[in-house]
């Protein structure tokens, strides 16, 4: 087995690929060569080829020209072997087709002579080069593991057949190769050195005599998963010099003619060469340099030249005297006695080359090497303890045998395996973990990376890689079933070893069966260690990466596949592998490894997206981003013509209409990241089913999330009203007005009741009760409605005047009305008008004093009047005179006022809302928040003091925020804007760690201790007011805050009243109303 011409005296059959350069090519047949110019004559092409069109450097020139012409200047060999590398190869090239006009060629004049000497050089395989015919089976091997797996696929995943290994090579060789040639390439490529093939340790007889059988039981393997290609001259698959000699021929008169049939050396029998054979074979000949070429060994722990079959270590006479089905049994019983101890051996193997040596080697870093074993060899110390035991108790029972028949082997079996369960469900899962682990730490360690190297080489580890002894337990423990299975079926069923043996084989089953499902979840987490890995981003993009949290213990990958998306412009196609978490929805575009073409990256392509804001639906080219065709209740109403435009082509970004055909038959999918940071993309999947899996999974991960976090569902949505309210644009009985605001309050029954107020009016009706509900006033452009519940009174903002109302008048489930008709042109109500010009009102209580406080603009200041009623609980006898209206001669008298003025005052700056505290006022404003309070007018300050350099935030973003809320939170206030939120002390200090950033852009906030509620048109946002954590998404479309009253006035009511309105999740042409309803017991502030 020469590596080098040096190493072998005779002359070798594989030689040097290079070819010294004042060497004559030898003769080719046909007589075409494709050779190099001469300098002078390159000098000329180039010069040429500025005037002309490019050609290349080779042309055909007759080979007598070649062949005559010794003194010309020597080719080199590259040039020369431009042509058909092999007399396969020119049957196969066009160059051929050229030859019958070579001839004509001669007789051009001289420029066309040199343009017809310019012709492509065609390359072809030439697999008599062991680097090429080596790297091509790598590559079928490799292919043909993707499309079948063999029972060793797992431990050996480049393994295959002799069988297999014949077909391979004739199916790339040239055509007419027969059997027996395609055995001695597969025979000479397991000899070579350094040997590209090996076979596996389960292949005894391969082994013993270090060669390749075409047989179907026999297995091997690729030595290396990126083997070192050998590399040298195969002289069998080289020309012949001979013109007229082809391959299928048989052969010509030249002695080393490679196209002569090679009859097969049967190895298989055990028969040296025959003293005939050797003196035929002996001289100069390309098949006996063959031969000696491949009589080098493997290196083998054992003794191979000696059988280790129990036949072999028996007497002729006692196996004539025994019954064939006893001695086939004698030999299955011995090969799983003999085959653990090979297992105990490799254990040891494992554990002294490699798992001790490792515990204090210098190639892994201190901090982590422990970790790194321990999770590499796992409890491999349990398994060598249990089989050492069992393999010292099988050899007992062997000695014990009388004249070497063993007569029992279960119940040794059966006292051992009960421990196999827990250990092996324990080692086995982890193993593709471990082999993970090995490879990345080799990729980036290269003192580990020699480390295993080295020790491979050792002659125990006979060539065998590290992953063998590492994945050793897991082959054996499926091999167990097989050999137990072998000894049953020579057994018969009176046998006493019979039952101990079933038993054996159910257990085996169980424990196998056991690995394997706990090896499904471990290739899950593969998955995710590979994703990990892969992940790449750029710079800024680090709060991406890190909110992937891929190695968490808990964390699953759901589903992944490729789906594409569109550019800006809609010109190009990007393919996309989004990976579907339990968690989150990451887009990348995957692109192959720097380091390895096999590798795969994974380059983030959008910011992730937590699947509580995900949404996904399907979708036509018509959506565009940021636009989608939705029945708005917000929106005015459209002709029926405008809806079909909108619905058939909607303006994307840039300004361009989109068509709503689908894109080449790919079926588009809407997915929304909802909040400030998202966005909406277009993707598309394969086909329709693609696209459902994906609606499906992410379904079903929003499910599984809520049902794995029930405590975050602090909030439920109750129903107010369904389908009573259509949406502003239709033009059904139903348009009552777009829905602007909501109270509930206490009938005259005690029945809970709702009023709403529209555009068009206000509406009452009991809670929940969508048939109840009808108008009680027809009001234009309801702003704001508040129910005095200790007076009975009825607070609406219509058309910026300020009207009361006599509650007991407009309720329907009150006797009085019920006599009337459900018309809303019923007898005047009893109401008087507080204000007029008024922009916004809140009502509550502050200082124990029922208020209904009340702003109206001037200028830029907001002067704001605080009502106080004093007409008591009107329903009473005693306050009849507040409902009364009198009669004189000459006017009528109005009944005494239901308000008088508490406290008046103003604040030099624009404000868009009131909240009432304990004892103060707050005014929400331009500047912040206004304290105001009611009985020291002069005493007010504001929050918070941007002056102090805790609140850059708030300087640096100037007009771009908006406050929008102050509330009390345990012993601080939590002030909210439409951007953040933050809490500050009593003296207006910043709580550390205490900033919230919205996801979304809020346009209103409620708040329920401890929760702080926000009001995006897409979503409603909950979060921990103290800890700012995410707890809470309830998706939508127009979604809108009707109500917010922290501080009721009711008694037995505690929790804040939160109701809202969004279109109907089903119907989206109509107004959903709903109320937030806390899941947990409300406490105080």
């Amino acid at each position: 087995m020469p590596s080098s011409p040096q190493q072998q005296p005779s002359p070798p059959s594989v030689q040097e690929e290079t070819t010294p350069a004042n060497s004559l090519s030898p003769p080719m047949s046909p007589s075409l060569l494709s050779i190099a110019q001469r300098p002078e004559q390159q000098q000329q092409q180039q010069q040429h080829r500025h005037q002309h069109t490019p050609s290349t450097d080779t042309a055909f020139m007759p080979r007598t020209s070649s062949l005559n012409n010794q003194h010309s200047t020597p080719t080199s060999p590259t040039s020369v072997m431009g042509g058909p590398r092999s007399i396969h190869d020119a049957l196969l090239s066009p160059i051929n087709q050229s030859a019958p006009n070579s001839a004509k060629r001669e007789h051009k004049d001289e420029g066309e002579e040199e343009q017809s000497m310019v012709a492509p050089l065609l390359a072809f395989p030439d697999y008599s080069l062991l680097s090429e015919l080596g790297q091509k089976l790598v590559i079928e091997v490799r292919h043909l593991n993707k499309h079948r797996k063999i029972f060793c696929s797992i431990e050996y995943p480049l393994s295959f057949t002799g069988q297999e290994a014949t077909q391979l090579i004739q199916s790339f060789l040239p055509g007419g190769i027969s059997d027996a040639n395609a055995l001695l390439v597969a025979r000479a490529l397991v000899r070579t050195s350094p040997p590209l093939i090996g076979p596996i340790s389960y292949s005894e007889k391969s082994l013993k005599r270090n060669t390749l059988y075409p047989s179907e039981y026999e297995v091997y393997t690729l030595l290396e998963e990126d083997p070192e290609i050998p590399q040298g001259v195969f002289t069998p698959l080289t020309r012949c010099y001979t013109q007229s000699c082809l391959p299928g021929q048989g052969g010509c008169y030249a002695p080393l003619c490679p196209n002569r049939d090679v009859e097969d050396n049967n190895e298989e029998d055990g028969e040296d060469d025959s003293k005939e054979k050797k003196t035929k074979d002996e001289g100069l000949g390309r098949h006996s340099s063959m031969k000696s070429m491949t009589s080098s060994s493997i290196t083998s722990s054992h003794d191979t030249t000696l059988s280790r079959a129990w036949s072999a270590t028996m007497s002729r006479e006692v196996l004539l005297n025994t019954p064939k089905q006893e001695i086939a049994r004698q030999e299955a019983i011995h090969e799983i006695i003999y085959t653990e101890e090979d297992y105990v051996r490799d254990l040891n193997l494992l554990d002294e080359l490699f798992a001790k040596p490792l515990r204090t080697a210098q190639c892994l870093d201190v901090d982590i090497r422990d970790e790194f074993c321990d999770n590499v060899f796992n409890n491999y110390k349990d398994l060598l303890a249990i089989h050492r035991d069992l393999c010292r108790d099988l050899r007992d029972r062997q000695s014990e045998s009388q004249g070497g028949f063993v007569g029992h082997v279960g119940d040794v079996f059966l006292k051992h395996l009960p421990s196999f369960m827990d250990t092996y469900s324990q080692y086995g899962p982890q193993v593709i973990l471990a082999e993970y682990a090995v490879k990345q730490e080799s990729s980036k360690n290269i003192l580990f990376h020699n480390f295993i190297h080295d020790t491979e080489k050792k002659a125990e580890c006979r060539k065998l890689p590290f992953r063998h002894f590492l994945i050793l337990p897991v082959t054996r423990l499926q091999r167990y079933p097989l050999l137990i299975g072998a000894i049953l079926k020579k057994t018969d069923d009176d046998h006493p070893d019979k039952a101990y043996l079933n038993s054996c084989s159910y257990i085996l089953r169980e424990v196998a069966t056991c690995m394997d499902e706990g090896t499904e979840e471990t290739k899950k987490a593969l998955r995710l260690r590979q994703i990990n890995d892969a992940i790449r981003y750029k710079p800024g993009e680090e709060d991406s990466y890190n909110q992937l949290q891929l190695l968490d213990p808990e964390r699953q990958l759901l589903h992944e596949g490729p789906l594409t998306r569109r550019s800006h412009m809609g010109v190009e196609t990007i393919e996309l592998q989004v990976f579907l978490f339990d968690h989150l929805l990451l887009m990348t575009k995957s692109r192959k490894g720097s380091s390895s073409s096999s590798e795969v990256e994974y380059h983030i392509s959008k910011k992730p997206i937590p699947l509580a804001l995900l949404q996904a639906q399907e979708a036509t080219e018509g959506f565009a981003v940021g636009l989608r065709q939705m029945s708005s209740t917000a929106s005015t109403a459209t002709s029926p013509q405008q809806q079909h435009q909108l619905q058939s082509s909607v303006t994307s970004p840039t300004g361009f209409g989109i068509s709503t055909a689908t894109n080449s038959g790919h079926c588009p999918m809407l997915i929304h990241h909802l909040g400030r940071h998202g966005g909406d993309y277009l993707l598309y999947a394969e086909n329709s089913l693609a696209r459902m899996a994906w609606k499906e999974k992410i379904v079903e991960a929003k499910a599984s999330l809520e049902h794995a976090h029930p405590e975050r569902q602090v909030f439920e949505i109750r129903t107010l009203s369904d389908t009573h309210f259509a949406g502003a644009g239709s033009h059904t009985a139903l348009n009552h007005g777009k829905v602007t605001c909501s109270i509930p309050f206490e009938g005259a029954n005690g029945i809970r009741m709702i009023a709403i107020g529209t555009n068009l009016g206000v509406y009452m009706g009991v809670e929940g009760d969508t048939s109840s509900t009808r108008q009680v006033l027809s009001l234009s452009d309801v702003h704001q409605i508040a129910v005095l519940e200790a007076n009975h009174i009825l607070v609406v903002l219509a058309d910026k005047t300020l009207y009361a109302y006599a509650l007991q008048g407009l309720d329907p489930t009150a006797s009085s009305n019920n006599n009337n008709s459900s018309s809303s042109k019923s007898p005047v109500q009893p109401s008087q008008k507080i204000a007029q010009h008024i922009s916004y009102f809140y009502a509550g209580v502050c200082n124990g004093r029922t208020l209904v406080v009340a702003m109206k603009r001037r200028g830029m200041d907001s002067h704001f009047r605080a009502y106080e009623p004093v007409c008591g609980d009107l329903r009473h006898p005693k306050n009849a005179k507040y409902l009364a209206t009198k009669s004189g001669l000459f006017n009528i008298k109005q009944p005494p006022a239901w308000f008088h003025v508490y406290k008046e005052f103003y604040i030099g700056a624009d404000s868009s809302a009131v909240h009432l505290l304990k004892a103060r006022v707050v005014v929400v404003c331009t500047r912040g928040f206004e304290i105001i309070d009611p009985e020291h007018l002069t005493m007010n300050r504001n929050l918070p003091d941007v002056k102090h350099p805790d609140f850059a935030p708030l300087v640096q973003r100037g007009d771009d925020i908006k406050p929008l809320g102050m509330f009390r939170c345990g012993g601080h206030y939590l002030l909210c804007y439409d951007a953040f939120a933050f809490l500050v002390d009593s003296h207006g200090t910043l709580i550390k760690n205490s900033w919230i950033e919205w996801e979304g852009t809020p346009q209103s906030i409620a708040f329920c201790y401890p929760y702080v509620v926000a009001f995006d048109p897409r979503f409603i946002e909950v979060r921990h007011a103290e800890s700012g954590e995410l707890v809470q998404i309830l998706a939508g479309e127009h979604m809108r805050c009707l109500q917010f009253t922290s501080s009721v006035t009711s008694p037995g009511l505690f929790a804040p009243i939160i109701h809202g309105c969004m279109a109907h999740p089903f119907k989206p042409d109509f107004q959903y109303v709903f109320q937030l309803v806390t899941t947990f017991q409300p406490t105080a502030v």
